[in-house]
């Protein structure tokens, strides 16, 4: 059996997957052609504050291709999300504070590290002291 698709006025009334898919407005959308080096960019703006720039151009010796960007929107608790990125020879590198870190280490922390690397430093001195007798 295969999909069929239909008009919205067709949808039923208890669907609320349709009735919850409301269509969101482009207000911005400038694209620029794919150049002959591979070089590109966009920008697009939607009704829901979605906000997408990218723009890509062949660099270096080799005419690696570039990108730079930048991205925002909402999470349905208002919060912002940002992320801004380049992309290229060296990987992709984003940079926001939505971006998990990992935790500060507390003093104590740092401590029993600083005791686990005498203790190692101590243990390969007493090494190397018992290969010279």
């Amino acid at each position: 059996m295969g999909v069929v698709a239909r008009p919205a006025d067709e949808v039923p009334a208890d669907d609320t997957d349709a009735a919850a898919a409301t269509p969101v407005p482009i207000l911005l959308d400038e694209r620029v052609d794919i150049d002959a080096m591979g070089g590109y960019g966009f920008r697009i703006q939607t009704g829901d504050g979605l906000t997408w720039a990218e723009q890509a151009a062949a660099s270096g010796p080799l005419n690696e291709v570039t990108r730079i960007g930048q991205y925002r929107f909402l999470h349905p608790d208002g919060t912002v999300h940002l992320m801004t990125y380049s992309a290229g020879v060296n990987g992709f590198l984003p940079v926001s504070d939505m971006i998990p870190t990992p935790h500060p280490l507390e003093p104590w922390h740092l401590q029993q590290i600083e005791f686990a690397e005498r203790q190692k430093a101590e243990a390969a001195a007493a090494a190397e002291g018992d290969d010279q007798a």
